[in-house]
């Protein structure tokens, strides 16, 4: 397998002429994926930012996507590197380097998912075609357009917007044609999406909210009756595969401590400077959303998804007892959860080496020489290919239903039946879902134990 195997031959002009000319590239991955899974295809286009009204609210995009508008407006150059220009608090690149390193990002989660998203008999129920009426799924953060594309061709009958702050590297002359993009900020408010979309889907956007909690109170309002809400963030911690306890910080006082995990609580660090509402997103997602008043508690989950970082899981890795709280799991030897895993560290490992090159302009933004943040590079990706102390990267998931306005075939009432007290085990091995607030608090108190370390001071 080859180390860098999404690699792109093209120079930075050929990349930067294509970005600004609408010229399509696609990018394909290799290991045997299908034409769906591998890659996305890149065209330079974009589209509206959103405006405010008088009264402070957001109003609908002014217009959508047109190549022959100069893309460039929507973004700056920092330290070599493109960043969006609408959002101070989400300080990651929009280029061509990060784009291949979020579809590796998002291959490895579906491979977790074992899909596009969780609740997959509820999903495709609610999106399921009816007669007189427009399914619609709505996609927050959409980064290159890969999930909004692929949920484009699963569901051909619904209608597909995503949004992001920058434009979305597609050829818009292979889109789906049921599928479209917006771009917007999303801490303006999305009051001209409300109660309309039967699914709505947000992943990784919690370090680019100012105010998570009123953000998430619009984001559920774009929601029809009965439709389904999911969150998907990262959890911006490691863990052993052991216990999945929280692997410590390497500081001057602790020298057995992790470089990729220090690199990690520094990124936490930077992105609340930048007035990132990071632990707000963390504490709202773990405890679920069974308490949200305009969610049918009923039909709310949290899970965890652990993704190893590196192909180090073996035989002898699923084989080990793994106990989570009172909750005691063991893995079976099979072959093919092994060649999975496996799979999956190879691409989050590569995920987590160009994740650091992707957070250097903002670690130099809140006052990091450069020089300290390329020593860290270089620790963190020395540990990342030895794979010191078999990592794992948690993933949080919530997700539940609008309360219907009446009962319907796609909105079942659980509320009768009996509800788990211990985490449900998917198909995918490190994947656990949580069926009730008191299971999904009880492990954030169990996963949140050893942290709580102090960073050093910055110079």
């Amino acid at each position: 397998m080859s180390k860098d195997f999404w690699n792109s031959s093209e120079s930075d002009e050929q990349r930067q002429e294509n970005f600004a000319t609408g010229k399509a590239r696609l990018d394909q991955a290799a290991l045997n994926l299908s034409l769906s899974q591998a890659g996305t295809s890149y065209a330079g286009s974009m589209a509206a930012t959103s405006h405010l009204d008088d009264d402070g609210k957001s109003r609908i995009s002014t217009y959508s996507y047109r190549s022959e508008r100069d893309a460039t407006q929507l973004v700056q150059e920092v330290d070599g590197r493109i960043i969006n220009a609408l959002c101070e608090q989400y300080y990651l690149p929009t280029d061509d380097q990060e784009w291949n390193r979020l579809d590796k990002q998002h291959i490895a989660i579906v491979l977790g998912l074992g899909g596009l998203y969780p609740a997959q008999e509820e999903v495709q129920a609610i999106l399921a075609p009816q007669d007189g009426e427009t399914k619609r799924i709505l996609d927050l953060g959409c980064g290159t357009g890969i999930w909004t594309i692929e949920m484009a061709k699963e569901f051909p009958h619904a209608e597909v917007v995503g949004v992001d702050l920058a434009q979305v590297p597609v050829d818009t002359q292979t889109l789906p044609p049921n599928c479209r993009f917006e771009v917007d900020n999303i801490n303006l408010g999305l009051t001209h999406f409300e109660a309309q979309f039967d699914v709505v889907h947000v992943r990784l956007v919690g370090s680019g909210i100012k105010d998570f909690s009123e953000r998430m109170k619009d984001i559920h309002n774009c929601l029809k009756p009965g439709g389904m809400m999911i969150w998907f963030d990262a959890d911006y911690s490691l863990y052993f595969n052991r216990n999945f306890e929280y692997i410590p910080v390497y500081t001057e006082d602790n020298r057995e401590g992790s470089w990729m995990q220090r690199c990690t609580s520094e990124l936490r660090r930077a992105m609340t400077k930048i007035g990132s509402d990071i632990n707000g997103m963390e504490s709202i997602l773990d405890q679920g959303l069974w308490n949200d008043p305009l969610l049918d508690p009923t039909t709310c989950r949290t899970a965890s998804l652990y993704m190893p970082i590196g192909p180090w899981a073996s035989g002898e890795h699923l084989r080990t007892s793994h106990h989570i709280g009172n909750i005691e799991t063991s893995l079976d030897d099979d072959p093919a959860i092994s060649q999975l895993l496996k799979y999956a560290g190879a691409l989050m490992r590569q995920d987590a080496m160009e994740g650091m090159k992707s957070i250097r302009p903002l670690l130099v933004r809140i006052g990091w020489p450069k020089d300290t943040v390329e020593a860290w590079a270089k620790k963190q990706n020395e540990e990342t290919t030895e794979m010191k102390n078999s990592p794992l990267l948690r993933f949080r998931l919530a997700w539940g239903r609008r309360k219907p306005e009446s009962v319907t075939p796609t909105q079942q009432d659980t509320s009768s039946e009996k509800r788990s007290t211990s985490p449900s085990w998917a198909k995918y091995p490190w994947y656990f879902i949580y069926e009730s607030e008191e299971v999904a608090l009880e492990q954030t108190r169990i996963r949140n134990s050893g942290k709580g370390e102090t960073l050093p001071p910055m110079a």
